[in-house]
């Protein structure tokens, strides 16, 4: 049975890639996913809070082959501006980058909740 894919923010090309297609494969990364991400939106939210510029380069630059792996669109260019200019970039930009960040983290929790949903 062929997996659905109705998602707004995930593009599953490198996933079904790496997983040959394997639904038990897919299932694992996808429930992966579904751990390790909110954990780290709230590790994010908290340093970001705390005004802890290094922290919050540290948990991007951390999520990055996660999120890329995942096809998340438009969320490596602004991961890799706060990865070289966390320590420079105003405040305020920091902060409308990662929240810009944490809603697409946000949307493609929802696209793996609703494929884990339909699909297992």
């Amino acid at each position: 049975m062929e997996i659905e894919w109705a998602t707004t923010i995930i593009n599953p090309k490198e996933l079904i890639h790496i997983s040959r297609g394997d639904r038990k494969v897919i299932y694992k990364y996808l429930t992966q996913f579904k751990v390790l991400i909110p954990q780290r939106i709230e590790s994010l939210e908290k340093s970001l809070e705390a005004g802890d510029r290094k922290t919050v380069r540290q948990l991007l630059h951390q999520m990055s082959p996660q999120l890329q792996f995942f096809g998340i669109k438009n969320i490596v260019s602004p991961i890799r501006r706060l990865e070289h200019e966390y320590e420079t970039i105003p405040i305020e930009e920091l902060n409308t980058l990662v929240d810009e960040i944490l809603i697409k983290l946000n949307l493609a929790i929802k696209d793996v909740d609703l494929t884990l949903e339909e699909n297992f």
